[in-house]
């Protein structure tokens, strides 16, 4: 049936001679999935006094790939009859020599909260998620398949006393409602410490009508009992005709329109809640 999650997992191990290396770092972006299936991963290992994650983009590129294969070929294992085993797509994956321990975790479901519901409820795949030993996770997640998404944990462990260069996602943030991840399109970042999010975008989150002037650069944003509105590159906006005062000018970027997210949001009566541990801002609206 559609609506039910299928799983598996296995772990395979192997020790080696520790020794100091190094890997070309790269950075990759999260999509909203794999941001929310992350921020459910880490915060349930930090509940049970482990510690976080750390995003691989090789382990994400590894991970996504095979999530689009086992759709492609129409399968579910951790054995393909395209890349072989686990073994095999570590090492075909790149993934430098001096690693400790790799585990994958699989999953069908048609949301990430099913999906993840389903792992923890499996003590294979539980086992796998809290592992003190692993340092390092990459996550795909691929629409398609039988149950609607696939999803793919790679788990790996590196020397914890040896160096690894490796770079960071792309300063991804969660955007979430009331609790619940949205599809941010990647577009929401921070600047000067704030967080700016496209105009077009929050009026959505919100439920409030944007109107935008290209050619004065002049936005409005409007509710039934408020209208903000704004210049861009102006650190001055107004608020039903009130004066009032940016921390960081709205800013065009890709010919979109960017606006800081809190006092926006706040205006219209919003409550945001910016959580720096998992990169999560919740916008909390209709529970007056």
């Amino acid at each position: 049936m559609r609506n039910k999650a299928r799983f598996a997992a296995v772990a395979v191990a192997l020790l080696i001679a520790l020794f100091l290396f190094t890997t070309e770092a790269f950075a990759i972006t999260l999509s909203t999935d794999e941001q929310y299936m992350l921020m459910l991963l880490n915060q349930e290992r930090k509940a049970n006094g482990l510690g976080l994650l750390e995003v691989d983009p090789k382990l994400v590129v590894m991970a996504r790939a095979y999530s689009k294969e086992m759709i492609d070929n129409n399968f579910f294992s951790h054995k393909s009859p395209v890349s072989g085993n686990l073994l095999d797509r570590v090492v075909k994956a790149g993934i430098p020599d001096g690693w400790l321990l790799a585990g994958e975790n699989l999953a069908g479901a048609p949301s990430v909260e099913m999906a993840f519901t389903g792992l923890m409820n499996s003590s294979s795949h539980k086992e796998n998620m809290l592992d003190s030993r692993y340092t390092h996770v990459g996550i795909g997640v691929m629409d398609g398949g039988p149950y609607g998404k696939i999803f793919v944990q790679e788990f790996i462990a590196y020397p914890k006393n040896n160096f690894y260069a490796l770079s960071a996602i792309d300063d991804a943030l969660l955007i979430a409602v009331n609790g619940k991840p949205v599809n941010s399109g990647q577009s929401a970042f921070i600047y000067q410490g704030r967080v700016f999010i496209p105009a077009e975008q929050l009026g959505e989150i919100l439920e409030v009508n944007v109107e935008i002037d290209n050619d004065n650069e002049k936005v409005n944003m409007i509710s039934s009992s408020r209208n903000i509105a704004f210049t861009i590159g102006d650190n001055t906006a107004t608020v039903d005709g009130e004066e009032a005062a940016f921390d960081v000018a709205p800013m065009l970027e890709n010919g979109k329109v960017f606006i800081p997210l809190r006092f926006v949001a706040e205006s219209f009566g919003a409550e945001v809640k910016w959580d720096s541990e998992f990169r999560v801002v919740d916008i909390s609206i209709g529970r007056n």
